[in-house]
């Protein structure tokens, strides 16, 4: 409920001989009702923002009663407290008004000659007549800002009417910190930095902009004109609820306008279109320009769990991923080639932008990049695991769809034979290129060496192959091996010895070395 001042209220002519007895500091304690107290069980019967007037009949005999008043209204956030003294009650106790100088709680004394309805009346009608106003002012701007979206959808126009309405610079941001739009022009801008040089506080009011329960984005206003009062609040409450309309629209459409640019991403990548003017031409009307060389990235993200904050599900989690990496491939690209194909971000990376920023050698600049979108993806401090696969440049549209196969297979692969590593360049799989396909002999190769071992782990109920498998990633240190695997030193020679029983191999031997290694890699590759 709105109301006004204890202060405005005694300034009213009606109210000339009332004065203020204690907790002058507390004036401008909003008062939206009037009570009468006199009864001295009272607690049931008062609401905050209400001015409690007494005569002081019910505690005239209770002086501790009279004591513990003070405190227990302004507990109960009341505005003040009015009383008539003279008739029941002879005059204040010390600690009453101490106790409302402390709290700077308002303790007003009306004469003898007023009724209540001498007080009553005006308080309220001033109360009623500033509440009309206030909710002609909250009217009137909700109906020009309705009036601006539905007739301009302009959140230019939308953050000058609000500013114009609260008297205060304001301005809208998203989620990730741009400027939509704002009111806040270069001279305000300026005296706001001599503001800050001067060590005034500048900090904005925040309100977020919610639609279907997410946060979308701010309005922040800058009280650098005057404080903002409640229905400044409410005002800007209104306009939040506005925006969020306008920023659900602009969702759609843009949800509709990347659909059809991952449908053309689609396309491109699995070499489908064969012409290549087609493919230039339809790549304009995104304004993507297809005729620089480009490098396929390709991110992997998966999610370990969904306790995250405005996160309900995979689609969101993958959305939030897609903003990640659109916003940090916007820093040297303006218009970045981005999409969604399945479970994965695909970027086509602009060679030469690349190496501007980054390296000479564009291997070296896509390298660079990845592990800054890696460290980008870290900062977000999520339970999430990101793994990236880069294709080789290509300069013809037509071979895009080579570098997507060789960034997918990098990934592919990646993930088996580096484990420890989350960005692989294709170039860089060395002999693993050749595992994309594994035909009927290298079934049989597999077969041949490791199946030996796996039937002994089934029928023994042991774990040799997970030792074999310890020894290849700390290159052969039983030492290594024994502490990675909690075991003892004995036990891991043990083990080893065992192996090269089963398999009839040698391991230090390296053709023998190189076999089992292969083998092993090629069958977590299958699985």
């Amino acid at each position: 409920m709105y109301g006004t001042t204890l202060r405005e209220i005694l300034e009213k002519e009606e109210l000339k001989g009332v004065k203020v007895i204690a907790g002058k500091k507390g004036l401008d304690r909003v008062v939206t009702n009037v009570n009468i107290m006199e009864v001295p069980d009272i607690e049931k019967w008062v609401k905050p923002g209400e001015l409690l007037f007494t005569t002081g009949y019910a505690i005239k005999d209770d002086y501790n009663a009279l004591n513990r008043l003070i405190p227990f209204l302004d507990k109960k956030k009341l505005a003040g407290l009015g009383i008539k003294p003279k008739r029941y009650l002879a005059g204040y106790t010390e600690q009453m008004i101490n106790t409302a100088e402390a709290l700077d709680f308002p303790i007003i004394e009306f004469p003898q000659h007023m009724s209540y309805s001498d007080l009553i009346q005006p308080i309220l009608g001033y109360i009623t007549n500033r509440q009309a106003k206030v909710l002609q002012k909250i009217e009137y701007a909700n109906n020009r800002l309705m009036d601006i979206m539905v007739n301009y959808n302009d959140l230019d126009k939308i953050v000058d009417a609000v500013a114009d309405l609260v008297k205060n610079p304001v301005e809208i941001e998203d989620m990730n910190s741009n400027i939509l739009a704002s009111s806040i022009t270069d001279e305000i801008r300026d005296n706001m930095g001599i503001m800050k040089k001067q060590g005034e506080d500048i900090t904005p009011v925040k309100l977020p902009i919610i639609a279907l329960n997410n946060t979308l984005g701010y309005l922040k206003c800058y009280e650098i004109n005057g404080r903002i009062c409640k229905t400044d609040i409410d005002t800007l409450e209104r306009a939040t609820s506005i925006i969020a309309l306008d920023f659900l629209n602009r969702e759609k459409i843009k949800n509709i306008v990347r659909h059809y640019k991952d449908q053309f991403l689609i396309e491109l990548t699995s070499g489908s279109i064969k012409d290549v003017n087609q493919i230039i031409q339809r790549a304009r009307y995104f304004n993507w320009d297809l005729e620089k060389e480009y490098s396929v990235l390709i991110l992997d993200c998966n999610v370990n769990s969904y306790d995250i904050p405005g996160i309900n599900n995979y689609q969101e989690f993958i959305t939030k991923m897609y903003d990640v990496a659109l916003n940090t491939i916007e820093a040297f690209e303006k218009k970045p080639i981005i999409g969604i194909i399945g479970s994965y971000i695909v970027m086509l990376l602009p060679v030469k932008n690349l190496c501007i920023f980054y390296s000479k050698e564009y291997k070296e600049s896509l390298l660079k990049f990845s592990n800054f979108l890696s460290r980008e993806y870290a900062k977000l401090k999520l339970d999430v695991s990101v793994n990236i696969g880069i294709g080789k440049p290509y300069d013809n549209p037509i071979n895009i769809c080579e570098s997507f196969k060789e960034a997918k297979k990098a990934l592919k692969i990646s993930k088996v034979m580096y484990s420890k590593k989350n960005v692989i360049y294709y170039e860089d799989l060395g002999i693993f290129q050749l595992f994309q396909d594994i035909n009927d002999d290298g079934i049989k190769f597999i077969t041949n060496i490791v199946k030996p071992l796996i039937e002994h782990d089934e029928k023994k109920d042991s774990n040799l192959l997970e030792t074999l498998e310890a020894y290849f990633n700390c290159n052969g240190n039983i030492k290594q091996v024994s502490q990675k695997m909690y075991i003892h030193y004995n036990t891991a020679i043990y083990r080893i010895d065992q192996i090269q029983k089963i398999l009839n191999v040698d391991l230090n031997n390296p053709d023998d070395r190189l076999n089992v290694e292969i083998a092993l890699k090629l069958k977590n590759y299958m699985n």
